[in-house]
This record gives C-alpha cells, structure tokens and sequence, in this order.
C-alpha cells in the first residue's frame, strides 16, 4: 500500500481578486518564504460576506488567477482552490476552512490575512471557532503596529500567549498568529479599476492578467483611439 502523503503547512489566501495584481503576488511570494510554507492557496470568494459584490464575474476573476499564477516565478508552489464554489453563499471563512480540514485533516493551515481585517475578527462569522481551528499570519495595513494583534486577542479572550518568536502568539489549542511588520498587505484593486476604466495601463497588473481584461472587455475598459 502506498504510504499516505507527509503533512504540509499551507496558506490560505482568500479575497475577491477583482483583479489580481502584483500586490497579491508579491506578498504570497513573502508569505511562503518568510513563514516557511509548503504552498499557498488562492482561494477567490463567489459572495464574499463583507464586501460588496465583485465587478467582475467568478469565472473571470479565477481565469485571470490562472493566468497570473502560471506567469509567477513562485508559481509551483501557489495554487488556485476553487473550494469555496462548492460552499454555500455568502464565502464564510470558517467553512472554508472546515471543508479544507475534511478532505486533509493531516494539513496545518494558516489564513493570511490583512490586520484591518484581525480588528473585524470578532465580528466575523464564528470568529472565534476560526481561532481555535487555524493560525493567523496577520500583515501590517493602514498604519497598524505589532501591539495590535496582542490587544485584540486580549479583547477576544482568546487565551493566546506570547510566543518564543518576535511578534508571535499562541493559543490554547496550538494554533498560533505572527504578525509581519516587513511587507504591506496588497492595495485595494479598485484603483486599479479605476485605471482601466479610464483606458489606462495600470503598472500593478500582470502582463498576462492585463491581456485577459482587455481580451474580454472587462471593468469598461476600452482601447484608447
């Protein structure tokens, strides 16, 4: 009998995409890097719980993933899950994860997530369940500091502690949260609509992602005269 395959640590990186961008890019390349994962995935929301409905339809956001994902130099170890298709709507976190955990329990995972995004935890749909199940790598955004993570698990009575690591925490049942100062969280893709809308090339678009928009007319861009 073949033996099963070793556990892998794997981030999870979620948003609308709507479009991917470099941003996006980049910070996946830190985030395996500097957290020493096995592989990241992207993991587009169909209704994302939190926002408002993307501008461009499912099926386009993950084709332009694939297409910039095949063009990464970090590619082979980001992959596109199109796990939360099959969930129902809108894309709670806590499902994902617990779908993810179903099919490959053996898996340590680990949900990359903005620290805007941490301040809005406690309102979250099971906010706190996700705690107990999965580990944070929380990225600096809007000028939040690495004191903000250690009060907002203080105000969660999450009964996470001071890790070994510089701005790291754990908790009671070994997930845990690290918190980088050293990169941003990507910027908002609506500038970068905003450009296309305005027949611009917007720097912070792959090539291949770029090609696709223009390829299909979306976010009203038009090839200027």
């Amino acid at each position: 009998m073949a033996a099963s395959a070793p556990p892998q640590s794997i981030g999870l990186f979620g948003g609308t995409f709507d479009p991917v961008h470099t941003g996006h890019l980049a910070l996946a390349a830190h985030v395996l890097d500097r957290c020493r994962l096995d592989r990241l995935l992207f993991i587009p929301a169909p209704e994302p719980p939190h926002k408002r409905r993307p501008e461009a339809s499912f099926a386009h956001r993950t084709a332009m993933l694939e297409v910039a994902l095949a063009d990464c130099p970090h590619g082979a170890r980001m992959a596109l899950s199109l796990i939360e298709a099959d969930l129902p709507a809108p894309s709670y976190t806590i499902r994902t994860v617990e779908a993810l955990m179903a099919h490959h329990g053996r898996n340590r995972y680990f949900l990359v997530i903005g620290a805007d995004s941490l301040r809005d935890l406690p309102h979250w749909h099971r906010g706190a369940e996700l705690l107990a199940r999965v580990s944070l790598i929380v990225v600096r955004r809007d000028g939040t500091g690495p004191g903000d993570p250690g009060r907002i698990l203080a105000e969660l009575g999450s009964g996470f502690a001071p890790g070994t690591e510089p701005h790291s925490w754990r908790g009671p049942t070994g997930t845990t949260l690290t918190y980088l100062d050293d990169v941003d969280f990507p910027v908002s893709s609506s500038a970068i609509r905003e450009q296309l809308r305005r027949g611009e090339t917007p720097a912070m678009l792959p090539p291949a992602v770029f090609a696709y928009i223009q390829a299909h007319r979306l976010y009203g861009w038009q090839r200027p005269a």
